[in-house]
């Protein structure tokens, strides 16, 4: 199941600032009626489960949205990427008096980035990034449309620039097409001396665009499978969160890295 088709019209929306598995536990307590359940996390959970097995998760991905379906209608959906939850009944959810940012809200829900085939060291060499950084892993849900829906995430997460290392001349060819059609201001530095050898680092300040306009050049990094070489630059009270994208969307297992040198006034759980 994708995701980016899930229909919550025929629900109720509640924002939020903050929450845990204990205040999902007491809404579902409340709202959802004794009765067998499909829950699923668009990624690699999906389960049947009775109202009271429901309740007695230990742990979900706080990161990864959260659907529940009762006989294949949804009856409740977290969102986390824009902070809402979707219910069959209206709540009234007490949330204390704080300015927590999407930015601070993911990192203290995500997890230790386990650094498969020492990622982080590849991206610490493209980009120069601090060896001492804080490296921080968030999931992201299988989606019909990646581009879609990583240029929605861009815009919420507030991404004001970003930059990409290639070694595909073509690439770099549709990248500059783009920038200039649109107008947006970009820079292009090379490294090595040969033409096989060489590769580019193109930057693209992207701040205050459309969705319209980043989401053809997030199609150009998907068509070219740049998401990877990829550094997408979040700017916070604290300092520049980057953030890097991994996996296949397409098929459930993509995940979200932020990579920063001092953490946001959120504190990162430990995992």
């Amino acid at each position: 199941m994708n995701f980016d088709e899930v229909n919550v019209q025929q629900l109720h929306e509640q924002t939020f600032q903050n929450i845990d598995l204990f205040q999902l536990k007491t809404i579902w307590s409340d709202c959802l009626p004794d009765a067998s359940y499909r829950v699923t996390d668009f990624s690699e959970l999906n389960l049947h489960v009775t109202k009271p097995q429901l309740l007695q998760l230990r742990w979900i991905d706080l990161t990864l949205p959260f659907g529940i379906y009762l006989n294949k209608n949804l009856v409740f959906l977290y969102n986390p990427y824009v902070r809402t939850l979707h219910t069959q009944v209206k709540i009234l959810l007490e949330q204390p008096p704080q300015d927590l940012s999407i930015i601070d809200f993911l990192i203290a829900q995500s997890q230790t980035f386990h650094d498969p085939d020492s990622y982080s060291l590849k991206m610490e060499d493209a980009y120069d990034l601090s060896p001492n950084s804080q490296w921080r892993e968030f999931g992201l849900p299988k989606v019909k449309d990646p581009a879609v829906f990583m240029t929605d995430l861009f815009i919420t997460l507030g991404v004001t620039s970003f930059q990409v290392v290639t070694c595909k001349s073509k690439c770099l060819i549709d990248h500059e097409s783009w920038a200039k059609r649109t107008g947006i201001h970009y820079t292009v530095k090379s490294s090595g001396k040969w033409l096989g050898s060489k590769t580019y680092t193109v930057t693209y300040d992207v701040l205050k665009q459309s969705e319209q306009a980043i989401h053809p050049l997030v199609s150009i990094l998907e068509h070219y499978e740049e998401w990877e070489g990829a550094r997408f630059f979040i700017a916070t009270e604290t300092g520049i969160v980057s953030l890097f994208v991994g996996g296949d969307l397409r098929e459930g297992y993509g995940f979200g890295v932020f990579q920063y040198e001092q953490p946001g006034k959120a504190i990162p759980n430990e995992s």
